[in-house]
């Protein structure tokens, strides 16, 4: 306690001057309370400094994360403060403090009016602004680098006190990468586009549409060659080329074992190579013999079998690797080729089966109708000479088996050009009950036959034809005409003299049915079957017919039992006009 009170008086007698005995614990009491707040204040101050700087470092490294820095200009003095982050944005020494006009000129020639127009709105008319810019401008001192190339993100606002602008504040944030990023997938939309108007073009041919993308697919990725090849037999043959490589040329041909291509045609996906030599291409028989530093290539796969391959190349090895991207854009463009050169096979072949077909009409046509004719010709003959009365009973068989070769010929010739598509020029619209009805007329006149005696049997002259509902569809009337008629022969045939065939409208089509003795089968589509007939007197063509027609208007047909027992059938997928009229 005396070490501590004459310490204290020590202190508190330098500090006042002398101080009595029994003045001295009530001064150093205050001194020391002072002396303890003093320390309180100079210890936050410290911890306050501290934070400071902590915030300012977390600062500064979020700064440099974001490439983002900040700046400021003080409207009276002129002064311009950069954070540091955006002198190394600018490529300036740190501390570096520019002039306005400097910080404008900076900026590429082209954006400095638009930089300077937005601080000036930003001081006359308080208003903000966000911009990106170029860099590029030639205000950078002696021995600093120009960022030529660069992309910057300038924002603004106006400090405002006492109803004037006394500063802009703002933030500076290098987006150079990511306007790179953009760029790259700006061109691979570009492509894409370029891509579809190609493939999508009507009027071009497969030729024309390869070649162009082959075109296409060389500036995009960057490759001076693309070629398409064919591979059969161990061989590669170039079917299509661009570039000047001599053996890279159309009708060009190598063994598989010395190309790119047999390791293309063995990957799952598109093979890349970004430098040949360092990827061990060097003693491989393909860069010995092609000297390529740099491709990418894709199968081409026709009906689940390899044709060929679509690829692009160079000589030199290729600065970056081949991104996903450009894998994919590849291999579109042979899936592409897969697709074309698939449609082509089918067309080719069914050009080619019309053709048999249409050939095989002909022969029907000419070799069966000439002696036809002759042959009925000679018939009427007889009979007009008054042949014997034992002779009348073959010429009415002949008669019979003469009519009936001449309906195998229409059907056969209905059955082969009755199905061939139809063409928007050949649709028109037309009434249901005035087709089925011309059509009805046809049947009655054409089913009318003969006796033993030659006598006419009436046929179709006791059957009923009813509507239900009217309707107009559009189609080829011709065509659906035949339809009918076959329909309508098919229940007088099945359904006897007295049968009763229904015509009527349905949501999106149309349907015919009778109350005969319907379907033999269980399975009511067999009748569509070429030559399926349940009776001795039919073709089995009928139905075969009526199919096919419908079909070919892109159509569905299907086949069930009516409420009378008879066969229903039902056409749909129609383009259905419904109408008042019972014979519209």
């Amino acid at each position: 306690m005396v070490f501590g009170g004459g310490l204290l008086a020590g202190t508190a007698g330098a500090a006042f001057g002398p101080v009595r005995a029994a003045e001295a614990l009530p001064t150093v009491g205050g001194l020391a309370t002072v002396a303890f707040v003093e320390g309180v204040v100079i210890w936050s101050q410290l911890d306050a400094r501290e934070r400071l700087e902590r915030q300012n470092d977390l600062f500064r490294r979020a700064q440099k994360l974001a490439n983002i820095g900040a700046w400021e200009y003080e409207v009276s003095s002129g002064e311009v403060f950069w954070t540091r982050q955006v002198q190394e944005i600018h490529g300036l020494p740190q501390g570096y403090e520019p002039t306005a006009e400097e910080a404008v000129a900076f900026y590429h020639p082209e954006d400095q009016p638009v930089i300077q127009g937005m601080i000036e709105r930003a001081i006359e008319e308080e208003v903000p602004f966000d911009r990106e810019l170029r860099l590029g401008g030639e205000a950078l001192p002696v021995g600093h680098e120009q960022r030529e190339g660069r992309w910057v993100r300038a924002r603004g606002t106006p400090q405002i006190e006492a109803g004037e602008v006394t500063s802009v504040r703002g933030t500076f944030q290098d987006i150079t990468e990511r306007k790179a990023r953009e760029h790259v997938l700006e061109n691979e939309r570009e492509a894409l586009r370029s891509m579809y108007r190609i493939t999508a073009d009507r009027e071009a041919g497969f030729e024309e549409k390869a070649r162009r993308l082959i075109d296409l697919g060389r500036e995009h990725l960057g490759l001076p060659y693309g070629f398409l090849t064919r591979i059969t037999d161990e061989t590669q043959e170039i079917v299509f080329a661009s570039g000047t490589h001599p053996l890279l040329q159309p009708g060009e041909s190598c063994p598989l074992s010395r190309s790119y291509c047999r390791n293309t045609i063995q990957e799952d996906r598109s093979l890349v190579v970004q430098d040949a030599v360092a990827e061990g291409w060097a003693g491989d028989p393909a860069h010995q013999t092609f000297e390529l530093g740099a491709y990418v290539g894709a199968q081409i796969i026709v009906e689940g079998e390899l044709y060929g391959t679509f690829c692009f190349a160079a000589e030199e090895p290729r600065e970056q690797a081949f991104a996903g991207r450009e894998r994919v854009f590849v291999e579109l463009m042979a899936q592409w080729a897969s697709y074309e050169l698939g449609q082509r096979r089918a067309k080719a072949q069914l050009k080619r089966q019309n053709a048999r077909l249409d050939s095989f009409a002909g022969l029907v046509a000419h070799d069966l109708r000439n002696p036809l004719n002759v042959a009925t010709g000679r018939l009427r003959l007889a009979r007009e000479e008054r042949a014997p009365e034992e002779a009348r009973s073959h010429l009415a068989a002949v008669d019979r088996s003469l009519g009936r070769m001449d309906e195998i010929i229409e059907d056969v010739l209905t059955l082969t050009w009755g199905g061939q598509d139809i063409g928007p020029e050949e649709l028109s619209t037309h009434g249901l009950a005035a087709m089925a009805e011309a059509s009805w007329d046809q049947v009655g006149t054409d089913q009318v036959s003969t006796d033993q005696d030659g006598a006419d049997k009436g046929g179709a002259e006791g059957a009923t034809l009813q509507f239900e509902g009217a309707c107009r569809l559009r189609c080829s009337a011709e065509r659906v005409r035949r339809l009918l008629e076959n329909l309508f022969r098919n229940a007088i045939e099945h359904g006897g003299d007295t049968v009763t065939v229904r015509v009527g409208a349905l949501s999106d089509g149309f349907y015919v049915e009778d109350d005969g003795a319907g379907f033999s089968g269980d399975d009511p589509e067999a009748v569509f079957e070429a030559g399926y007939s349940s009776s001795d007197e039919g073709t089995g063509l009928g139905l075969s017919i009526v199919e096919s027609i419908a079909k070919a208007h892109g159509w569905s047909l299907s086949a069930t039992q009516s409420e009378a027992g008879g066969a229903r059938f039902e056409v749909t997928g129609v383009d259905v006009e419904a109408v008042g009229s019972a014979h519209s």
